[in-house]
């Protein structure tokens, strides 16, 4: 068989010492995305190395077989390029090859068109084909925030974090109220100071991280949340549960009340109404308003699972177990598949520190709706108690991804930290570091709920602990003017007026020392059955009470 001519003119070419190249791609080619060439050499004597142009410019060079080079066609325009291969032998003989392609990355279908491929792409979890259509969104549209979300998106999938926050933070530098990217920013941040725990550091550098990273998050989404309430329009009759539920949400348990008292008023069989406000009234620790409002529901013969289950939680603050008991009967034969009730259980067995029931209702919760952030809470709190404390990080992580404003969790979270630090026999240095995580996480509570008494609270006990009396009366007082109904503040104003007596004299003293009787007589007051007649405490006492008397209502909201 005869050989063609281009073969015979390869042959002659070879034979001659010129190189011959080879290579994957042919003129008209069309390529995308990123491409990958692969180059063969034939040639007589060693080849010394293969050059890569693009249109006249040297790209790359390679000495080792296989030749391959990669070219992003993203940083050229969408049309005819030519590329160039060029190869070298140890005796001065060299031949090149030049090759036109098409490059069609589509950009002339537009952002969008890219934008909603790459969200699509992003639900199938193909992160690089999502980076790909970013990019091309980007190439179409520049500084396009909706293309940048998806980049900060599918590169969070890959788990590439610096360059997920810098597309993130490039959103919300082109617009700060940018809700996709507050709610992405504080995604990113989470995960990087989870990666910083599981590595296993425990030094002060490593909590300094951490803590800008969690800070970092509950502050993105705390803005994230304040936006949608403040940004909601005009509220009507149509729209008002709507906006109550964004306002619960947040967190902003004030706006309830006030706009629902005036419904409630006109009818008060409505428990979609009045277990909103009644829920809000606990949130906020008021307790009696919250008992009355029930009370409404309750002579009118309109209470409904909800109710009933959030006034078993109200009779067990109350210390009223029986009572308890017969209002969560009520809750269960009435609905006991209704999400309120089921969480009010597990709050109830938490609160009595009923390890045995706990574990079975959140088991239960966890098959059906281990999504949800007060789920994880329930089973991080559990395991924490069974000393597991690898699951009950793995919940608490599950917790505020969900909920990256979860104050509950991060002061639940920061109570593991006390309780490894109070161990007896514990190195004081490695004691001083659970103290400084266990701060770091009672401050990130305050940054995604400012409102939080709790979490004041519990910046007062800690400051206490570290000895720094003066920002523990700050907290404890700021805790107080937030709630003035919960015992857990008063007992850790009254712990920290009591040691500031300590390092004070004369008038001063005096006061300090009355201050402190104060707050302890209120604490006892609003909490007979657990502090009253109780001596003044000093910092572990406060921490022993705060961790079951302190705890405030985990609930799924009403809706």
């Amino acid at each position: 068989m005869t050989l063609s001519i281009i073969a015979m003119a390869a042959l002659s070419l070879a034979q001659a010492g010129a190189p011959l190249i080879n290579v994957d791609a042919k003129d008209r080619d069309t390529i995308f995305g990123e491409r990958k060439f692969r180059v063969t050499v034939q040639a007589q004597s060693p080849i010394t190395q293969v050059e890569f142009y693009v249109g006249s410019d040297l790209r790359d060079s390679d000495t080792s077989t296989p030749y391959e080079f990669k070219l992003d066609t993203l940083e050229v325009d969408d049309g005819d390029l030519k590329l160039t291969f060029a190869a070298y032998t140890t005796d001065g003989k060299s031949t090149k090859k030049a090759v036109t392609v098409r490059v069609d990355n589509g950009v002339a279908k537009g952002a969008d068109f890219h934008v909603q491929k790459g969200n699509e792409l992003l639900s199938q979890s193909k992160w690089d084909d999502a980076i790909t259509s970013g990019r091309i969104a980007l190439k179409a549209k520049k500084a396009y925030n909706p293309a940048r979300v998806v980049l900060a998106r599918a590169y969070m999938g890959k788990n590439v974090l610096d360059r997920a926050q810098k597309y993130a933070e490039d959103v919300i530098g082109d617009e700060p109220n940018n809700l996709g990217g507050l709610e992405l920013l504080a995604a990113i941040k989470l995960q990087q100071a989870f990666i910083t725990v599981n590595r296993g550091g425990s030094t002060a550098d490593t909590q300094k991280t951490i803590a800008e990273a969690l800070r970092g998050a509950a502050d993105a989404r705390r803005k994230s949340l304040d936006m949608q309430v403040d940004n909601f329009g005009a509220v009507n009759d149509d729209n008002r549960l709507r906006y109550v539920d964004l306002a619960i949400t947040a967190g902003r348990y004030s706006i309830v009340p006030s706009q629902l008292s005036t419904v409630f008023a006109r009818d008060m069989t409505n428990a979609n109404v009045g277990n909103r406000i009644a829920f809000a009234q606990v949130k906020m620790g008021r307790w009696a308003e919250a008992r009355a409002t029930l009370g409404n529901l309750n002579k009118r013969s309109a209470m409904d699972a909800y109710s009933y289950a959030l006034l078993a939680v109200i009779e067990t603050e109350a210390g009223n177990r029986q009572a308890s008991d017969d209002a969560m009967k009520e809750a269960i034969l009435s609905d006991a598949e209704d999400l309120g009730v089921r969480t009010a259980q597990a709050y109830i067995a938490l609160k009595n520190v009923n390890t045995g029931v706990l574990g079975k209702l959140a088991s239960d919760l966890a098959r059906d709706q281990g999504q949800r952030t007060e789920v994880n809470y329930f089973l991080s709190a559990l395991t924490n108690r069974l000393a597991d404390f690898e699951q009950s990080r793995k919940y608490f992580e599950r917790a505020v991804l969900a909920e990256p404003s979860n104050a509950d969790m991060y002061v639940e979270r920061g109570n593991e930290s006390v309780r490894i630090a109070l161990k007896a026999g514990l190195d004081k240095k490695d004691a001083d570091l659970q103290l400084n995580g266990a701060k770091i996480l009672f401050e990130t509570a305050i940054v995604g709920q400012p409102t939080s008494f709790q979490g004041l609270s519990a910046l007062a006990m800690i400051h206490l602990m570290q000895g720094n009396v003066t920002e523990a009366i700050k907290f404890g007082e700021a805790a107080v003017a937030a709630n003035p109904n919960y015992a857990a503040g008063h007992y850790a104003l009254a712990a920290a007026f009591s040691e500031a007596s300590k390092r004070a004299d004369g008038s001063q003293k005096a006061r300090l020392i009355s201050e402190s009787q104060k707050s302890n007589l209120k604490a006892g007051l609003l909490d007979k059955a657990n502090l009253e007649g109780r001596e003044i405490p000093n910092a572990p006492a406060v921490f022993r009470y705060f961790e079951t008397g302190g705890r405030t209502l985990v609930m799924t909201p009403p809706k």
